[in-house]
């Protein structure tokens, strides 16, 4: 039996919309010096940084319409926030199914007996900020495990894909367009359970590759970013940028910049 589920929702669209909204200030980042390179690693920290805190979030599965229904099928919405304000036309699924022990499927969420959730989330549409336009798609399959009794950590593995096309004018005037689609990776994540320290996952890895171009008056440029994030217990995950080192805050707030040179690299 699948059910849908809310607390997935609330961030799968943030990590996207930040992503495309980290680019503009990408020429400030010093540690890579490909600017394209650059918008795709600010893509992709955060989209890290988001998904740890999603990780680390209660559960809040329910099976009322009123805990259910929002978010399933086409939705036009809005949603302001400091740089993340925006406006657009998305479409959501999202499904879960929960297992015991011994592999068998349940009805429904038990905090002590449940050992596994499986969960898929689909989205797509129109994102429109104040200067740029973006078109997404994307779709997570995730499994999360060892669930079972008082547990005092979950382990993520799954995998990811996405698509973005935006396009837009700088404050300069200058137009300009990108898109960036990649898959994702997610190896043996462990992430301490809600309301306990350390607060950042204590081990596992991210793999992302991922296509960007960018196209403006001069032409198209392309260049493929293998980012590969490991997670260590601290606030700072060492990351590596098609092999150049770097360490990805994952409690950078808004606006500020996610990443920046390894320290000692």
């Amino acid at each position: 039996m699948t059910k849908t589920m809310r607390w997935l929702s609330r961030t799968a669209l943030v990590a996207v919309v930040v992503g495309g909204a980290a680019c503009d200030d990408a020429t400030s980042i010093e540690s890579l010096d490909d600017t394209l390179v650059i918008d795709a690693a600010m893509v992709a920290a955060d989209a890290t940084i988001e998904e740890a805190r999603m990780w680390r979030e209660p559960f809040l599965f329910g099976s009322t319409p009123a805990l259910s229904a929002p978010g399933d099928g086409p939705h036009s919405t809005a949603h302001s926030g400091g740089r993340r304000s925006w406006s657009g036309s998305l479409e959501r699924s999202r499904s879960v199914v929960f297992y015991d022990e011994g592999g068998a499927e349940q009805d429904a969420y038990d905090p002590l007996t449940t050992d596994e959730i499986h969960i898929d989330h689909a989205m797509s549409g129109l994102i429109e900020r104040e200067r740029f336009t973006a078109q997404i798609d994307r779709e997570r399959s995730m499994i999360v495990s060892g669930l079972a009794g008082e547990e005092a950590t979950r382990t993520w593995n799954g995998s990811s894909e996405s698509s973005v096309a935006r396009s837009g004018v700088l404050e300069d005037g200058t137009e300009r367009s990108h898109s960036m689609s990649g898959t994702a990776t997610y190896t043996n994540i462990v992430v301490p359970i809600p309301g306990t320290e350390p607060r950042y996952p204590l081990s596992g890895t991210i793999s992302r590759s991922m296509l960007a171009t960018r196209t403006t008056a001069e032409g198209a440029s392309t260049r493929e970013v293998t980012v590969v994030i490991t997670f260590n217990g601290t606030q700072y995950a060492d990351a590596t940028v098609n092999g150049d080192a770097i360490e990805i805050d994952l409690a950078a707030e808004d606006g500020r910049r996610p990443f920046r040179r390894k320290r000692g690299g």
